[in-house]
């Protein structure tokens, strides 16, 4: 596997070698591989990102007490927490927006199933399930189903995983009640830092490696130290394809959690345990409050508080071609 070599502006900090799931899809040598490689950050997860960076801040009477995530029903507007009771966030009504029109823009999948240079255009995990099943006896049956799975993600899984962070318990907990009654980047960067460090393995000494290159050691960590080491369903850089030392940003949180940002899909994902827990969350607390906060700098790259001067490419949060292309919005498709 070849891997593309990014070098920070400090020629002290380690080179970032990234593997091809990480670069552009218009890279020519991007290459992703839906049976090996770790879950891809979709089309719609960067869309999300920003519809809530251009949702703005949140307030707390918006954020859910309770919410029973299966007894979400898109078809029954009862089920819909906010509905009489509060006013939802901006940023949520763009992003279900934003799932309502992806639907309509993936209909020609459906329909020319057949051709390979419209499944091309695909994102690829869809366009390998429908590859799988216009090779089944009843192709037609079968792309149908896949439709229908694939719409329930985005029309019940999706706002589902959104409503259940945009909770008190979840997105809430970020900071304590008595910073105020929005949720910003101010309030919240007062007890969050985006950290740049260099992360080694258990084999290697930080101290030797930060001797070694002439860095504070104090950002130079063991992967298995952060928070994102301590937990089952957590990832990891080498699950990524992403070799040690790696420069990363870390996202550091009052309650004394670290969880670094790991480099795929043409942007970042977090390595927190309920991200990876479930294969259809597209979104974490730890990732809406950086959307809100990229937001707030009208910037597609997370900013470094402290730190380690790590590439550009360890802070960009957001598909650049995405970012200019996406239009976030309230109505529905025709």
């Amino acid at each position: 596997m070849t891997s593309r070599p990014i070098d920070a502006a400090d020629e002290q900090v380690p080179r970032l070698l990234l593997p091809p799931g990480a670069l552009s899809h218009a890279d020519r040598e991007y290459e992703y591989d839906v049976e090996t490689d770790p879950p891809n950050i979709e089309p719609i997860e960067h869309r999300i990102r920003l519809d809530f960076m251009q949702g703005g801040s949140i307030r707390r009477d918006q954020l859910l007490g309770d919410f029973n995530f299966w007894a979400y029903d898109p078809d029954d507007p009862t089920t819909d927490p906010w509905t009489g009771v509060k006013q939802k966030p901006a940023g949520l009504e763009y992003a279900e927006a934003s799932c309502a029109h992806r639907i309509r823009e993936e209909e020609r999948y459906y329909e020319f199933y057949e051709d390979d240079a419209i499944l091309s255009d695909a994102p690829a995990f869809l366009a390998e399930r429908i590859r799988i099943a216009r090779a089944t006896a009843d192709p037609a049956l079968a792309i149908e189903e896949e439709r229908e799975r694939r719409e329930s993600w985005y029309r019940k899984l999706i706002p589902a995983n959104l409503y259940q962070i945009l909770k008190n318990s979840s997105f809430g907990s970020l900071v304590e009640a008595k910073s105020g009654s929005i949720v910003d980047e101010d309030s919240l960067t007062k007890e969050i830092a985006f950290v740049g460090m260099v992360i080694v393995d258990d084999e290697t000494s930080p101290n030797d490696l930060a001797r070694e290159h002439g860095l504070d050691s104090t950002y130079v960590r063991r992967e298995s130290e952060l928070s994102s080491g301590s937990y089952e369903d957590s990832t990891s850089l080498e699950e990524y394809g992403i070799p040690f030392p790696a420069p990363v940003i870390v996202s550091e949180y009052a309650s004394g959690s670290q969880y670094p940002f790991i480099h795929w899909g043409d942007a970042l994902t977090c390595s927190c345990p309920y991200k990876h827990g479930k294969a259809f969350h597209v979104m974490c607390k730890h990732e809406l409050f950086a959307s809100i906060l990229c937001g707030s700098i009208d910037s597609i790259f997370l900013p470094l508080h402290r730190g380690i001067g790590v590439p550009h490419r360890a802070r960009r949060f957001v598909s650049p071609e995405i970012s200019l292309s996406h239009q976030s919005r309230t109505d529905s498709p025709d």
